[in-house]
């Protein structure tokens, strides 16, 4: 199973802000911290020694990276030139690469470093700097570049650039890096984090959303929309999605999440497993910085907290599911000759989908994305019931009686309160009353939110149903007595004091005529108790006594034989 370990600082920052990248260096063990400004650290992040400081006049405007091509590190200075230098090198000494375009930063995919135009143009590092004297590169002309995703697969690398709510992606080429498009839109929510992850050697678009939602989408799909943000993934609520949450791809199973905590108190790293959609293990922090960074060097997470720089070490395995809900391994001890195994099982058809029957289609798309996102019916109906009982739709609601089987006792007791307001009908009230309840969770919600004349109301249209021996929809004449004398119970029950305390003759009156028609199938009952006898000679083909007194038939003599 994957799992965090504990953290522990590696060196402290005067301000989060202007950290500007942790990168890999040639040696094992070893980052290189670039703090913005004119600063630029190694450190060993076994005990958290700083090997090399390096300080200049001028200021950094992109992360220290290490060339191997040229055995040398390399940054970019006030955006207008290069500078490549050795371990013990003082940088203001060393040589100068100016280029004619302003640099916006380099970029490292495996042993290939690019300089990025703040044109969007993107050239190789060391073939920008034999040709910098005659490089004018073309790119998008963007105003601004926001953020930057890169990922490499099969020596490929794949660079994202995000200006505004507009992604530009391309796959590196020497002579030919043409760009597309994805707007990264939704309706009424906005975009909280980002990231290129490779699933079966193909790059995804992950996106996190404002309201915990999680889309993926193929880069090179030829069958989706330019448009299009892709499919919803999962739902992610282990993280506030109110804040931005930085997202990095770790391998092809999991991605690491940083951001405020979901109960807002402080910051919480995660490892999110993307094969089975759950989160493995977590990492809670008392502080959290709007918009921090996440690095991965190796099997170690860098993170900025308060004015620290943590190291978290983390470990992936492979058999995830089985730490999640036990062993998947067969017993191979040999199997018993005389004993002899027999496993039943239903097959059940997934064809179908849950909630495309008697829907409009208006509501369809809606109700497919929730259930998408795993949400059960009740969740569903806690998002719709609002919009609902705003609207006044009663068809839509008897419509949901008709397909949703999961309806909890609050949301029975809102739709009752909504179906006796006046401007609904008899008709609404039936679908409500055959639903099935459990009288002890419902007595709460009939008492607290069941005025007195909605108490009346709903007794009156019993007492009609069980006179004019109506029944309710989906049941018969003998299941809807049965649940008419259910519901009175529940409400008499749940509002006995103040059926009391009001004296209201009206309601008093409706109470004595369902008592009275208690007493008439209580007497029946003493009928059909009498008949019973006279039933069972019947039924097991026994003579009776023609002349014999129903009314005392209630045990008869026999005589058995034994021998």
């Amino acid at each position: 199973m994957a799992k965090l370990g504990s953290f522990y600082s590696l060196c402290p920052l005067i301000d989060n802000k202007v950290l500007l990248e942790v990168s890999d260096d040639p040696e094992d063990g070893i980052v290189i911290v670039t703090l913005g400004k004119n600063l630029a650290s190694r450190y060993k992040i076994s005990d958290q020694r700083q090997l090399t400081c390096w300080r200049t006049k001028e200021k950094f405007s992109s992360p220290v990276l290490y060339c191997k091509g040229k055995s040398k590190y390399v940054a970019v200075f006030n955006q207008s030139y290069l500078k490549l230098w050795e371990q013990d090198d003082n940088l203001d000494k060393q040589k100068k690469y100016k280029f004619n375009n302003p640099i916006h930063t380099l970029i490292k995919g495996g042993e290939t470093i690019l300089i990025l135009f703040q044109n969007g143009a993107l050239c190789n590092l060391e073939d920008a700097i034999e040709e910098r004297k005659t490089l004018n590169p073309v790119g998008l002309n963007l105003d601004n570049i926001d953020h930057i995703l890169y990922e490499e697969i099969n020596d490929q690398i794949y660079v994202g650039l995000i200006s505004g709510d507009i992604l530009y992606w391309t796959k590196f080429e020497e002579n030919n890096s043409s760009f597309s498009k994805i707007p990264l839109r939704r309706e009424d929510v906005d975009i909280r984090g980002f990231v290129f992850h490779n699933i079966r050697n193909s790059i995804h678009l992950l996106t996190l959303w404002s309201d915990g939602s999680m889309y993926s989408r193929q880069l090179e799909a030829p069958h989706l929309e330019e448009a299009s943000i892709g499919d919803l993934f999962t739902v992610i609520d282990s993280i506030s999605p109110k804040h931005f949450i930085s997202m990095k791809s770790l391998d092809e199973n999991y991605i690491a999440l940083y951001g405020a905590n979901s109960n807002e108190e402080g910051a919480v790293l995660t490892l999110y497993n993307i094969q089975f959609k759950v989160i493995q293990s977590k990492q809670p922090f008392k502080l959290f910085s709007s918009n921090s960074k996440i690095w991965r060097l190796g099997n170690n997470l860098l993170v900025p907290v308060g004015h620290n720089l943590a190291v978290v070490h983390f470990q992936l395995e492979t058999e995830q599911l089985a730490a999640l809900v036990g062993s998947h391994r067969k017993v191979l001890s040999a199997a018993d000759p005389d004993v002899k195994i027999v496993q039943e099982l239903e097959v059940a058809s997934w064809e179908e989908k849950t909630f495309s029957k008697c829907l409009p289609s208006t509501l369809q798309s809606r109700l497919d994305q929730y259930v998408k996102q795993g949400l059960p019916e009740c969740a569903i109906l806690e998002e719709l019931l609002p919009e609902i009982f705003e609207q006044n739709d009663i068809q839509l609601l008897m419509t949901l009686l008709k397909v949703f089987t999961d309806i909890s006792e609050k949301y029975l007791v809102e739709m009752l309160n909504f179906a006796l307001d006046d401007s609904c009908n008899n008709k609404l009230l039936g679908h409500i009353l055959y639903r099935p309840f459990s009288e002890v969770l419902i007595l709460p919600y009939l008492r607290s939110q069941l005025s007195l004349d909605k108490i009346s109301n709903l007794l009156k249209y019993i007492h009609s149903l069980w006179a004019t021996n109506q029944t309710l929809p989906a049941l018969s004449y003998i299941e809807t007595h049965a649940k008419l004398l259910e519901w009175s119970c529940a409400i008499i029950d749940s509002n006995y004091q103040k059926i009391v305390l009001s004296k209201d003759k009206l309601l008093i009156e409706t109470l004595e005529n369902i008592n009275e028609l208690v007493k008439e199938y209580l007497s029946s009952l003493d009928t059909l108790r009498a008949v019973v006898p006279l039933l069972n000679c019947i039924t097991n083909n026994k003579s009776f006594d023609q002349g014999l007194d129903v009314s005392n038939a209630m045990y008869t003599v026999e005589q058995v034989n034994l021998y």
